[in-house]
């Protein structure tokens, strides 16, 4: 006996009435069957869910709805689920334990990123309560370092598609592939090329897991509802010759597109996304090469609403760990000078950041950009260069001085106060560089940025260990606490989540046409006023990941009354308790009732009809 092929969508209704009147008349058992075969697995779209529009069913197979064995017994019987679960019933806390029990299972961060993902799926709101809860454990696994190793297994782990992939193929048709997106009220969209993923370079279309961590922390972090977050992988091809090789990858099998093509796909995507969702479309760029990164950030800046985590993200969170580090060197930022391991976006984003603090402060932009010196594979920025060598923002760190190659001896003759390293190269920072540090510094403050772990110019061991544990420290990405000299030091780590997703709240909930730079600058100011004192003397230059929500309330406020005070606003009337207006749009991580809102209607007065009288609707004429 053959099977009936099962339609779904509109190709089932263009069948459906192509087929001759008699199929038509089918029997009622036939046509319910279907009726039921054509419909759409996920029917729920935004966070609003019309009770005509889902059946029971939809309950347990759509992660919107699912609440697992929370389900009343009233909900069972109402939804026509009952029995289709065992009889147990759990409330969303003793779930919440299972979670904790199956996590802590697994040994290898990859299972645990993969439970994750697996939990998601099949059960939304449990998933972001579980991440917003325990986000100093579970942070290290759907962020760096983590992701990065689920990007590079991409292919092998890939499971149900979660996010777009636009390939350039689809160029001209941009704005169709967006509207195969069933959401409608996008508000937050993060992107990759995926040409410089982490610190693991080239990962071509395996690049989309990063842009799925991101907006997973929008929504654990801020609220953001997870409806208005999209992800999105523009498919260019790789220049990633073992990928391109290898059988499980999952994008297009050609090198990458360079040039007016690749500027021009870039320039209707962008074009497409305020088409289908609106001028004030949040889009972060993410993990693109450094030299697309600043030029794409200079090009989109003005005319649509984005910014680049990777320049003004990780800025931010630097700058608030250079606040934080004042004060225990009592020194003001002003004083010092900065020494950049790396002269990449990265790197370029943090100093802009650090000028426009120093502006900020009185010193003269120049003056402030003295003040700042930078290496790259070739050695110290100098004006000697080679013509074309150097970008237009590296220029502005060039100095007037005779080349030097070797940075041990750039330190030597620099004596910087800070320390960063953003160059992606293991190790940089050797032991005779950190102790050059300690014998210029009192307390030396080192920052080993790069991601994920094993691309550290350093470890947190290494930096205490050869500075005699005088070292103000911090990462990247975790280090496990270090004990020196019978204390124990447990280093902070820099992580752009403490910035990213309080900045996206306040932009998306405004409606703010541009991102100012100013609004990193205020960001890195209120981090750095929330670390506490005991942050400090434990090794830290920023306060526990448990805390990262009220971080990202507290940016959030601040963005807001920047995007009113600076005009950029759009949402209007500008609220007077901006700190409740913002909490009345996030996104609630706790279980909602199942069962239709019913109410009572009064009981309708009592009145005496007319008697029914027979009506002659045709006369007969015969």
């Amino acid at each position: 006996m053959l099977s009936r092929p099962i339609l779904h969508g509109n190709l089932s209704k263009i069948c459906a009435a192509s087929r001759p009147a008699a199929a038509a008349a089918a029997s009622p058992v036939a046509r319910q069957i279907t009726s039921t075969d054509s419909r759409h697995f996920h029917d729920v779209v935004g966070d609003v869910v019309c009770p005509s529009g889902v059946r029971g069913i939809d309950h347990l197979r759509d992660p919107r709805l699912n609440k697992g064995l929370a389900f009343t017994l009233e909900e069972r019987q109402t939804l026509g689920i009952h029995g289709l679960q065992p009889a147990r019933f759990k409330t969303q806390e003793e779930q919440l334990e299972l979670c904790k029990i199956a996590v802590s299972r697994y040994t290898e961060p990859l299972n645990k990123y993969l439970y994750l993902v697996d939990l998601q799926d099949r059960n939304e709101r449990l998933f972001y309560r579980f991440l917003a809860e325990n986000i100093e454990h579970l942070m290290p696994i759907v962020y760096t370092p983590t992701v990065g190793l689920a990007c590079q297994r991409f292919g092998l782990i890939y499971r149900r598609p979660r996010g777009l992939f636009i390939s350039f193929n689809d160029r001209g048709y941009v704005f169709d592939v967006i509207k195969n997106w069933p959401e409608s009220d996008v508000r937050a969209i993060c992107v990759t090329d995926g040409e410089r993923i982490l610190g693991l370079g080239d990962l071509g279309a395996n690049g989309m897991g990063i842009c799925v961590g991101k907006l997973a922390l929008y929504t654990a972090l801020a609220g953001i509802k997870p409806h208005r977050c999209l992800p999105i992988l523009l498919d260019v091809g790789t220049n990633n010759i073992d990928l391109l090789e290898d059988p499980l990858y999952v994008g297009l099998r050609q090198k990458r597109i360079v040039g007016k093509e690749y500027d021009d796909f870039l320039d209707e995507f962008m074009q497409a996304i305020v088409k289908r969702y609106g001028q004030n479309t949040l889009i972060q760029f993410e993990d693109f090469g450094n030299h697309n990164a600043f030029r794409f950030l200079d090009r989109y800046r003005d005319s649509y609403c984005t910014f680049n985590d990777d320049i003004q993200g990780t800025a931010s969170v630097a700058l608030a760990g250079i606040y934080a580090s004042t004060r225990i060197t009592g020194k003001s930022i002003t004083d010092y000078t900065f020494m950049f391991a790396g002269a990449g976006e990265a790197a370029i984003g943090i100093a802009d950041l650090i000028v426009n603090a120093m502006v900020a402060e009185g010193v003269p932009k120049e003056e402030a950009r003295q003040k700042i010196w930078m290496t790259d594979i070739n050695g110290l920025l100098t004006t000697t260069r080679q013509e074309g060598s150097l970008s237009d923002h590296q220029k502005n760190y060039a100095k007037e001085v005779a080349p030097m190659k070797n940075l041990q001896e750039i330190v030597e003759k620099v004596k910087p106060n800070v320390l960063i390293g953003a160059s992606a190269a293991a190790g940089i920072f050797t032991p005779e560089i950190l102790r050059l540090m300690a014998t210029n510094n009192e307390r030396p403050v080192v920052f080993a940025l790069s991601n994920p772990t094993h691309k550290a110019e350093c470890t947190a061991e290494q930096a205490y260990t050869n500075t005699e544990g005088r070292v103000i420290f911090s990462s990247g990405s975790p280090f496990p606490p270090v004990e020196y000299n019978g204390k124990t030091y447990n280093p902070g780590q820099g992580n752009n989540a403490y910035i990213f997703p309080g900045v996206a709240l306040g932009v998306i909930t405004t409606g703010t046409h541009h991102i100012s730079d100013d609004m990193f600058l205020i960001a890195a100011r209120e981090l750095a006023n929330f670390v506490d004192q005991s942050d400090l003397d434990r090794g830290s230059l920023y306060p526990s990941l448990n805390a990262v929500r009220e971080v990202s309330m507290r940016i959030a406020e601040s963005v807001t009354k920047c995007a009113y005070d600076k005009g950029l606003a759009s949402t209007y009337p500008e609220p007077s308790d901006k700190r409740k207006w913002l909490e009345d749009q996030l996104y609630n991580f706790n279980y909602q009732s199942s069962m239709p809102v019913t109410w009572p209607w009064p009981r309708m007065p009592y009145v005496k009809t007319r008697p029914l009288e027979p009506t002659i609707l045709f006369s007969d004429s015969k």
